[in-house]
């Protein structure tokens, strides 16, 4: 099977950036029906300190992880034929079951010390209300992490649209919950809290359903197996714990600004929470989707092409991958810095979010910004290197930045709140990048960063700040009402950026559209 040409990755790039925004878009949906129910509340704080818990579950034994150690072998093993792949694949869900099972019920058993390590500034209601949402959400997770097994499946077989179209049945499930619960019960509060856990377990299972009927045919059928000899079975297992722990270091860095999040008192944590979720809408295309992509494509050039084509073959991809991702994260970081009060207000403000909330998340959302180019470049960087087999020093990295990330955190949290954890967490993320350029140009040789053309995408990052400040001003003057202002802030402010990134070359718009028409 020879490599996919450039033409296909293209589309398969379009297809994740598809499937991703879409549920990020449902996603966030789900995110502003919560804030309209719970606003930055005690009981916002605490389901969404639950969530952030079984998220990192999720994220350590999942996709990130999962893929690192998975794909690779898979994808190697499917290239020799013999029908390795299909054994290999259901003797590795076979043991992922043990697993999750495992964790799932350990979960829900410690929930209260989970609480107490995750938020413990948190008050009695708080931490009460956290450890029941907990004990719905850890077989939520293990649901998920099965699901992370099927996207990895779906993924080696350059099935990506629906794999990563399959959140939104979670999210939509979650939508629903809440509907029925404030509309129809006239639930509020730590009760609404309760059902949005018991609908994001609902809404795993059925998004585990749509996925595992093309993964039954592909692999010839969904009966576990608990192989240690089958191929490539050993050497999955032997990448799987540096993996997990790359993964967990950086969740566990995340976990640490929740931490320290908590003891900045009430509406801290939603701040946070609803900030993040924010700078998350960018970076799910430019960090997982590129990245998710590259990693089939990086490890099938390696399995079918000799070393030297097959290096430079990676170089290339590495290149045109930066020049999108670069482009976008850019553009993503001046608008978060500059145009955070319309973003905010745009998606949340509402019912219990008031301006105060806008304001308060916006600032968080600013912090956000200028890690986002690293963070979404280090995805790309940390594929190269599980691609080459090498899945030990991201993980050394990942370390590296957590201990970074936490001291510079503590430091600037006294002075700036909630934004001085968040710009500790960003200037960890560029020294982590550096670690992992370096690594990667040892490697290879090269990178690709030196052949990215940067002035025509500073130029389009300004264009956009100085539109969308220009906007504001105007529109401020006119009296208009928040809302419509900050449509009409941002949406001129990107359309000035698409405009200027096309003349000056910054970015393809044309090229854009084809990809997602095709």
């Amino acid at each position: 099977m020879p490599p996919a040409p450039r033409d296909q990755t293209s589309r398969d790039t379009a297809l994740v950036n598809a499937g991703i925004v879409l549920s990020r878009v449902v996603g966030l949906v789900r995110q502003r029906v919560l804030a309209h129910y719970l606003g930055t509340s005690a009981a916002a704080d605490a389901v969404l300190a639950a969530f952030r818990i079984g998220n990192v579950t999720q994220n350590l034994l999942g996709e990130g992880a999962l893929s690192a150690s998975f794909v690779p072998v898979y994808l190697r093993l499917r290239i020799e034929g013999q029908g390795a792949h299909a054994r290999f694949a259901r003797a590795t869900l076979g043991w992922l079951f043990l697993l999750v099972a495992l964790i799932s019920v350990l979960g829900a058993l410690f929930a209260p010390t989970l609480a107490m390590l995750i938020a413990p500034g948190f008050d009695g209601a708080r931490f009460e209300l956290t450890t029941r949402a907990l004990r719905v959400l850890f077989p939520m997770t293990g649901v998920l992490v099965l699901g992370a097994w099927s996207l990895a499946i779906l993924s080696a077989h350059r099935r990506f649209l629906l794999g990563y179209m399959a959140p939104v049945a979670w999210s939509v499930a979650q939508i629903v919950a809440v509907l029925v619960a404030g509309i129809g019960l006239h639930k509020r509060g730590s009760d609404i809290a309760i059902v949005v856990a018991w609908g994001a377990l609902g809404g795993a299972i059925t998004q585990l359903l749509v996925m595992v009927v093309p993964v039954r045919k592909l692999i010839g059928g969904l009966r576990p197996t608990f192989e240690i000899g089958a191929p490539g079975v050993r050497e999955a297992m032997s990448k799987f714990p540096s993996a997990v722990f790359g993964r967990g270091v950086i969740l566990i860095s995340g976990l640490l600004d929740t931490v320290l999040v908590s003891f900045l008192g009430p509406g801290a944590i939603s701040s946070f929470a609803y900030a993040q979720t924010i700078y998350l809408l960018p970076m799910a295309v430019l960090g997982p989707g590129e990245a998710a992509v590259s990693l089939v494509d990086f490890s099938e050039k390696r399995a079918t092409l000799g070393q030297d084509e097959a290096k430079q073959a990676i170089i290339a991809s590495l290149a045109r991958t930066l020049s999108r991702v670069f482009a976008l994260a850019l553009a993503a970081t001046v608008a978060f810095v500059t145009l955070g009060p319309e973003i905010v207000a745009m998606l949340f403000q509402g019912g219990k979010f008031d301006a105060d909330s806008t304001q308060a998340v916006a600032i968080v959302l600013a912090a956000y910004g200028p890690g986002l180019p690293a963070n979404a470049a280090s995805r790309l960087f940390g594929t190269a290197c599980f691609a080459l087999g090498d899945t030990r020093r991201p993980a050394l990295f990942a370390a590296v930045r957590v201990v970074t990330s936490t001291c510079v955190s503590l430091v600037l949290m006294r002075h700036l709140g909630v934004a001085g954890v968040v710009i500790g967490a960003a200037f960890a993320a560029w020294v982590e990048l550096s670690l992992l350029v370096y690594t990667v140009k040892k490697e290879l040789g090269a990178t690709g960063l030196m052949v990215v053309r940067y002035t025509p995408m500073i130029v389009s990052a300004i264009a956009l700040g100085a539109v969308g400040l220009g906007t504001r001003y105007a529109l401020a003057r006119l009296g208009v009402p928040t809302l419509i202002a900050a449509i009409s802030v941002v949406g001129l402010a990107g359309v000035a950026f698409l405009f200027v990134a096309d003349r000056t070359g910054a970015l393809s718009v044309r090229s854009l559209l084809s990809r997602r028409r095709s």
